[in-house]
């Protein structure tokens, strides 16, 4: 019997994060996934042509987007909260994102795919603020402005709880709530 191309894709995805989260994208090979899949490489290079076409690959596979069940204040608030529990559950996935974008300043073939999901993440934290200026009654212009620091400050605090044990994320998290719901949306004084 032949394993379900399917499984073992998702095999093979699951195995290079894996290598990945322990060695490092400078340190992992697909010799080293196939190995850790239990797989012959052959196989690893029949679904993924390179090893950057693998890693934008696992980079797909765990960074899915969370839906949210609101929209407005309340969709932010919640997305805040989900951003708290990513920066404790999934310190794994959020090394290999910070290492990827380092490693995209220089690839050809990584940069583009990563320069994709910062696009994206940031478009979802957009479209996040166009919802809570819309509630507002406010003018939606300076949403992508406002994507563009929040995902700035998430990506710094991730960092910073990565590299310093003793960083307190989920405070981080709430001044960045607290700043952005009433700093940043409210319109300016005398309006």
């Amino acid at each position: 019997l032949t394993e379900h191309p399917i499984n073992a894709r998702e095999k093979i995805l699951q195995a290079a994060f894996t290598v990945l989260a322990r060695e490092g994208y400078e340190n992992t090979s697909i010799k080293d996934i196939a190995e850790e899949a239990g797989v012959a490489q052959g196989l690893v290079h029949y679904h993924y042509k390179s090893k950057q076409q693998l890693v934008l690959a696992v980079l797909a596979f765990v960074c899915q987007k969370v839906e949210l069940g609101v929209e407005g204040e309340a969709g932010a608030l919640q997305a805040f909260e989900q951003t708290k529990a990513m920066l404790k559950e999934s310190r794994a996935t959020n090394s290999l994102y910070i290492q990827l974008i380092g490693v995209s300043l220089h690839d050809p073939v990584i940069g583009p795919g990563v320069r994709d999901f910062i696009r994206s993440d940031r478009a979802h934290v957009e479209d996040i603020a166009r919802q809570v200026l819309a509630e507002r009654e406010l003018d939606p212009t300076p949403a992508r402005g406002i994507a563009g620091v929040v995902w700035a400050a998430i990506l710094g605090i991730m960092v910073q709880s990565l590299v310093d044990p003793e960083f307190n994320s989920d405070e981080a998290v709430d001044a960045l709530a607290a700043m952005s719901l009433s700093a940043v949306f409210a319109p300016p004084p005398g309006v």
